[in-house]
């Protein structure tokens, strides 16, 4: 096994020799524009990779927004199915009739008595003037006031 052979530091050249001048051979600095692009390059890369980043971030908020809008529409749902059940409930006759017995402490009637009114009657009441505020029940009893 042997070792590749090293090269030596310019600085350590035997004594004697000088270094060889090649004057053909200079040291260019690469061009600036090739610097240039790669930095601009760079940039864009570093932009894009930020957008499609940001982008994704407002896709997956955006994602969870409308799922929670979803479970709230759901939930919604429910709840006006649960009301519109409870009203039903509370129109039925029975429910009316529960709660006008127990509540109110209304009786049912054994035979029901229905009033006919004469055919002269009005059928609506004469306009009130300005001011004049009347009792119906002091009316039917015969009471002025």
């Amino acid at each position: 096994m042997t070792l590749p052979a090293l090269r030596r530091p310019a600085g350590d050249r035997p004594l004697g020799l000088a270094p060889t001048f090649h004057p053909r051979l200079h040291l260019v600095a690469p061009p600036l524009r090739a610097r240039r692009y790669l930095v601009i390059g760079l940039l864009l890369a570093a932009i894009g990779v930020f957008g499609v980043v940001s982008l994704h971030a407002l896709a997956s908020e955006a994602a969870f927004q409308t799922r929670d809008l979803e479970q709230d529409v759901n939930r919604l749902a429910l709840d006006y199915d649960d009301l519109v059940a409870e009203v039903a409930a509370l129109e039925s006759p029975q429910h009316i009739r529960q709660v006008a017995t127990t509540e109110l402490g209304m009786v049912p009637a054994d035979a029901p008595v229905f009033l006919e009114a004469p055919e002269d009657a009005p059928l609506a009441p004469e306009p009130l003037a300005m001011g004049e505020v009347t009792d119906p029940l002091k009316q039917a009893l015969g009471r002025s006031g």
